[in-house]
């Protein structure tokens, strides 16, 4: 068949995989959002809704917007943190500097049949975290923003960000903007204080409370003076949802009106001491009913009960035995206090009023005046919490686990919360709300955890209730920790909770107001470890519970699967009966059931599926989505189908994908096959292709398939398909031209490895590696490997991977997995522990020819771990491994084996060669290698601070050594595989030591504001900046008008140590506070590129620096002649490079840099800048060259192609290769060469979306142009054929004649 490539199909492969922007944790708040409904009296929808008519609202902030949060803004120093960062629940969420605000911050919309992505927003007011300026340790996750999504609200969805703006969103309208306010702006206007407030959100943690008023919500805030060091007391503000404003206090007689409500002063007036505690919290608050016969007054609006409480930082036991700090308190340390809501009606004219002239037969405006309702409020009755029950009340408990059941018919509160040693819960029950006896009536009761689950060791967390048998039954899901595993599971168990003030008897159990539901009365699956559970109480009249668990064959299959559970064996429950032994009878599931599939990278992940959302919920049917830490969404939909249960799964998402911090390009065909996975050798497999590469194999092959083609379906089916390209022909062609391509992706904050089909646009498999470990990586290829290898030594072909996970401790070690890009398959895996941290890991390759074993520890892949000391680690460390590296080392012929580490900390830079130790048996496990210092460079930290490292493109492939100029002269590329780029910004030291720029004030001049202060009386003696003069010129006179550097982009020979090139710019983004300096730099060939944004200009500088070793005039090479030149290069004797440089600027942000590959290096480059308006635009090498003249083009420089010097660059929308697709934070770009050479594959991810595009740097040249038709060229080609067999017919029978003749 005819494979050919239209032209006119570009960017009809290009795709964007739009995620929810959950890459750092997954998905932890979800809320569903009906967005038909309206309920303006505040009543909640049902939950038999349709999906399709819901929008499934999902962030990572808190799981509970309202609960309190533990510790304060001092609680992360040191010793605090160092009790956290091993938490083995969530592992050790990195959250890197160079995260934006949009990867931590998004709100996203979801459909639920189908899981599309249908709006994304950003719920934070700007990319700096407030926490982080309190305390540079933090490495834990924790959400910058708050999201309350509730029927209550009708389609609304709000946030407020740890800045104080709050914020609405209307789910109904793609995430509209409804509200944008700054609460802390407003506190300060409005307040009648002192303007030296200053308001902040507790512990950096943003909370929304919800009321169940359709027009009140609540925010907790803490308020210090400027001079103070923290009072962590905390204060309620109540929001009007619909402006997004405090609402007042009612005026007192001076006409006073508060903003907030003071904890402190509610203890104080319900008389709460503070014996054992010392900060005042706000715990919960709620609207309440008035059937307590009291009514309301002229003008109420209702009434709210306000919880709060005494509570103090202490650290508890956590598994693993792990410390932890949480907020303590108790039920004796807590206040209920009443608040009167009042309406305010206000009325104006309208907004014409003013423009319509009045005279006196004009009526007034009485009867068209606007009326605008508004709320006020007033402090009721405080009254200490009160429960009966002995020392439950005085028993401390953790702040954050407490969770409400408010029971309205009969105007009580129940609380159920964990004991601080969390190994014991607490309920306080039916404690009256009404306004004669409020906070009265309580019981109080304590369980065991062993009645909670009998492999629980320590409670996590309870789940907010559900209300269910007319608001007389609660239902919980309690989670608890079973940390006898090298990674701690987390286990789910269900609960019912009676709210009916008259079943207080312990004596009987089956009357007992808490108890746990599970099986029949044998107990069967009393000890079943559930990971997440999910409960319809519509399902078939009586409910159906479905949970996740192991699978029975989890060893070998390692699949997470759900199962279901029907209540009290499908009997329909009557009102009151379900506290009283209800059980639940396992229930077939039919269909698809596996949650997870195949949890590849071991056991350690088993149980990461944590929770479980309702979605739909109907007498027939069930909606649940599955969520995780470890970043897998699922959804799935249970029937009711002839008794049976049938399981569907309606779409799964990888959260992962939001957050990929590396990627490798895979090619999917064309697979080198281990010699230990099939029988036979290597060269046997080469010889046999080699063998089908002969032209009569050729020939035999095209005429079988000819023969197969005719017969098989005729001769006009066959033309058919010639003239017509189908999807599946076109599918062989994409692999026939290299375009099928698989991207492994690794996302270090998620713990796991994602491979993207880009033909399929899809994830085909995925991998869990350790969720505590410090840093992960993936290793693939050697050193100056051709990417496009045909022999699969590490280039695309071979598929051979390397995972790495640095888990850092007492012991540190290193695991590490080997695995097969294209399955997911994993060959081996071991752990390694080491001694020392590590500065570089070196990747090696074993060729296909050497034999290697899978079942011996082996892998192809090989990486050198240098360490901080001096030594090194292979891995992994077997045999063969140590014997490829002692052939690199001592192999006759080569130079030994550089390597060099970079500290970022010291600023040292260190050139190192690996050599054998004299004597060594190269025994496993021995240390058989030294490293020798060759160069080494410093970069003071206390003047200068390394940003960003770059190396050149591994394996790219050089077209020409050299560039043809106008004149037909040659200048020479200086090319060096040893070459890094290191980029370093000004400290603030380095500030303070260097000469102002004469050409500003010294007092009051853009230096000082650089350098934060207005000393200019210093005797210090001040000295020249770094990089201010090149290298062999003098130093500039202290007359020049020279800026003071800020950025300086250095070039280093990775082998020597020395420094080929530096250079400094002026003005670069420096800002210390929120350290987010951010320089994409990208080396291809002699170029190198970077971009920062300049201060002064106020727009993005784009930096170009290319490399030559000289230049050959155009006679210089003659056939009698020719220039003398070294064959071979030398880091340690060749010259240094001579250095072009340009500066560009560009109206866009640029937050990422790429550059296009092709398999020959014929076309031209392309750059790749992803902006911040999230598009990805490419600019042709030539708009960079540094040698674009200033003046009018000479004749040379046109036959050359140069452009006139203009001093920004063109963003031209052909050149757009996103077009109309949004891609949002990118922060890497990498490309991949087909074998199409016109044709390069480009992806772009860092951030929510990923995107994949293909594009031509130059053109379709090897193409066929849009208008080709093919039809014609069948017709000719069949004409020629038969005009070719009639004139052999004459030729033959006029030879026949004339041979007769």
């Amino acid at each position: 068949p005819v494979c050919s490539l239209y032209a006119d199909e570009a960017g009809v492969n290009d795709f964007v995989i739009r995620t929810a922007g959950h890459g750092q944790v997954g998905v932890r708040y979800a809320n569903l959002v009906h967005i038909n409904t309206n309920n303006n009296d505040g009543s909640s929808s049902s939950s038999s809704e349709s999906s399709n008519d819901s929008v499934w609202v999902t962030s990572q902030s808190n799981e509970f917007p309202g609960g309190v949060s533990d510790g304060n803004s001092e609680a992360t120093s040191a010793s605090n943190f160092a009790a956290k960062k091993n938490d083995p629940i969530i592992g050790k969420i990195h959250k890197d500097s160079s995260s934006t605000s949009s990867s931590v911050c998004s709100i996203s919309g979801r459909n639920v049949t189908s899981g599309e992505v249908l709006w994304r927003v950003n719920a934070c007011s700007s990319d700096s975290d407030s926490s982080s300026r309190s305390s540079g340790l933090r490495q834990q996750f924790q959400p910058r923003h708050a999201t309350l999504a509730s029927n209550t609200y009708s389609h609304l969805v709000y946030s407020m960000d740890d800045m104080g703006v709050f914020r609405g969103w209307d789910a109904a309208s793609k995430g509209m903007l409804t509200l944008d306010v700054d609460l802390f702006q407003n506190l300060g206007s409005k307040s009648s204080s002192s303007d030296d407030n200053v308001y902040q959100v507790p512990n950096g943690l943003p909370r929304l409370l919800d009321t169940f008023h359709p027009r009140i919500l609540g925010t907790v805030i803490t308020t210090t003076k400027e001079d103070e060091q923290g009072d962590a007391d905390e204060s309620l503000v109540l929001l009007d949802t619909m402006t997004g404003e405090p609402i007042p206090s009612s005026p007192s007689k001076d006409g006073h009106q508060s903003l907030f409500l003071s904890a402190k002063s509610l203890l104080a007036k319900a008389k709460v001491s503070n014996k054992k505690h010392d900060t005042a919290r706000i715990v919960d608050f709620f609207y309440v009913n008035n059937n307590d016969g009291t009514g309301q007054k002229k003008g109420g609006a209702g009434r709210l009960a306000v919880l709060v409480a005494w509570s103090s930082l202490q650290e508890i036991a956590a598994p693993k035995n792990t410390r932890t700090v949480k907020s303590i308190s108790s039920f004796s340390s807590m206040a209920l206090i009443t608040v009167d809501l009042n309406r305010v009606v206000q009325t104006s004219p309208p907004e014409e009023a003013d423009t319509i002239p009045h005279n006196e037969d004009y009526d007034d405006w009485s009867t068209t005046l606007v009326k605008t309702l508004s709320y006020s409020y007033e402090v009721g009755k405080a009254t200490p919490f009160n429960v009966a029950g002995g020392a439950i009340a005085t028993t401390p408990l953790l702040l954050s686990s407490l969770r409400k059941v408010y029971n309205s018919q009969s105007d009580s509160l129940s609380l159920l919360a964990v004991a601080s040693t969390t190994s014991q819960l607490l309920l306080a029950s039916n404690v009256d709300t009404t306004t004669t006896s409020i906070g009265s009536g309580g019981i109080g009761r304590s369980y065991e955890i062993d009645m909670l689950h009998p492999y629980i060791r320590f409670i996590d967390s309870i789940s907010s209730p559900d209300l269910v048998d007319g608001n007389k039954v609660a239902t919980v899901t309690i989670a608890g920790v079973d940390d006898r595993y090298p990674t701690s599971r987390r286990v789910e168990s269900w609960f019912v909770i009676s709210l009916d003030g008259n079943v207080d008897n312990d004596a009987l159990p089956q009357l007992h107001p808490f108890h746990r539901v599970y099986g029949s009365e044998d107990k069967s699956d009393e000890e079943i470890l559930h990971g997440a559970l999910g409960f319809c109480p519509d399902f078939d009249s009586s409910g159906l519970v479905v949970t996740t668990l192991e699978d029975e064959e989890a060893e070998s299959t390692g699949n997470i699967v759900a199962t279901s559970y029907g209540i009290n064996d499908g009997k329909a429950l009557r009102e009151g009966s379900w506290t009283r032994s209800m059980t639940w009878s396992s229930k077939l599931l039919e269909g698809d059931s596996v949650v997870v599939p195949s949890i590849r990278g071991g056991l350690s992940s088993i149980g990461r599926n944590d929770r479980a959302h309702l979605l739909e919920c109907s007498r027939k049917s069930m909606v649940v989505a599955f969520t995780s830490t470890a970043g897998m969404t699922s959804v799935f939909r249970f029937e009711l189908s002839s008794g049976l249960i049938k399981s569907t799964k309606l779409w799964t998402s990888e959260e992962a994908l939001g957050s990929v911090t590396s990627a490798v390009f895979l090619d999917e065909t064309h697979a080198i096959v281990s010699p230990s996975d099939v029988s036979g050798n290597a060269d046997e497999e080469e010889d046999k292709a080699l063998q089908n590469l002969r032209f009569s194999s050729r020939i035999q092959m095209q005429l079988k398939s000819l023969k197969e083609s005719i017969l098989g379906g005729g001769l006009l089916s066959s033309l058919k398909s010639i003239a017509i390209v189908s999807d599946e022909k076109k599918a062989e062609r994409d692999i026939a031209f290299g375009f099928a391509k698989v991207a492994v992706l690794l996302s270090e904050t998620m713990h796991r490895i994602v491979a993207l089909d880009t033909m399929k646009r899809d994830a085909i498999w995925s991998m869990n590696l350790h969720t505590g470990a410090s840093w992960h990586k993936i290793i693939h290829g050697g050193q100056f490997i051709s990417l496009n290898d045909p022999h699969g030594n590490g280039g695309v072909n071979d598929h051979e991977m390397l995972a790495m996970s640095y888990i850092e401790g007492t012991s540190s070690s290193v695991e590490w997995k080997c695995f097969d890009g294209l399955s997911g398959r994993t060959f081996s895996g071991d752990t390694a522990p080491l001694k020392s941290e590590i500065a570089q890991i070196v990747p090696l390759r074993t060729s296909s020819h050497h034999l290697h074993s899978h079942e011996s520890s082996g892998c192809r892949q090989i990486a050198l771990l240098v360490h901080l000391d001096d030594t090194i680690t292979v891995i992994p460390d077997t045999a063969r491994s140590r014997a490829i590296i002692d052939e690199a080392v001592t192999a006759a012929g080569k130079n030994g084996l550089f390597v060099h580490s970079i500290d970022k900390y010291t600023g040292e830079f260190r050139a190192q060669t690996v050599s054998r130790k004299a004597g060594s048996d190269m025994e496993v496990g021995s240390d058989s290698f030294d490293l020798v210092t060759v160069g080494k460079t410093i970069f003071d930290p206390t003047q200068e601070k390394i940003i960003n490292v770059a190396y050149p493109r591994r394996g790219e492939v050089v077209q020409s050594p050299s560039t043809v100029l106008g004149d037909e002269s040659l200048l020479l590329k200086y090319l060096n595989p040893h070459l890094v780029v290191v980029v370093t910004e000004a400290t603030p030291t380095f500030f303070s030591d260097v000469i102002p720029d004469s050409g500003e004030e010294i007092s009051t001049g853009f230096y000082n504001l650089l350098v934060g202060g207005d000393d200019t009386s210093s005797s210090k003696q001040k000295r020249k900046p770094l990089g201010a003069a090149k290298p062999g010129e003098g130093v500039p006179s202290s007359l020049t008008n020279t800026a003071t550097p800020s950025l300086f982009v250095t070039l280093v020979d990775s082998v020597s140590g020395q420094i080929l090139h530096r250079v400094s710019h002026s003005h670069a983004d420096n800002d210390d506070q929120l350290d987010r300096t951010n320089v994409p730099l990208v080396v291809s060939e002699n170029w190198v590129v970077y971009t920062f944004f300049n201060q002064r200009s106020r727009r993005t500088d784009v930096g170009v620096l290319t490399l030559h070793e000289g230049m050959i005039d155009k006679n210089g090479i003659t056939a009698f002649s020719a220039p003398e030149q070294e064959v071979t290069f030398s880091s340690l004797e060749s010259a240094k490079p001579i250095v072009l440089s340009r500066s560009f600027g560009l109206a866009k942000a640029v937050s990422a840099l790429g550059v296009t590959s092709t398999k020959a290096g014929i076309s031209s480059k392309q750059f790749m800048f992803a902006t911040g308006n999230d598009q990805v635009i490419s600019l042709d090498r030539r708009f960079l060259d540094p040698r674009r003249p200033n003046g009018e083009l000479k004749e040379s420089e046109k036959m050359e192609g140069l452009m006139k010097y203009a001093p920004m660059l063109p963003i031209i929308p052909f050149l757009t290769p996103s077009h109309v697709h949004e891609v949002a934070s990118v922060q890497s770009i990498a490309s991949a060469s087909a074998h199409v050479e016109s044709q390069s594959l480009v992806l772009a991810y860092g951030g929510p979306d990923i995107f994949f595009s293909r594009v031509s740097p130059s053109k379709g040249f090897d193409l066929l142009p849009d208008d080709f038709n093919r039809g014609l060229l069948t017709v000719v080609l069949v004409g020629l054929l038969l005009l070719l067999n009639v004139i052999q017919r004459m030729n033959k029978k006029k030879s026949v004649t004339s041979f007769w003749s």
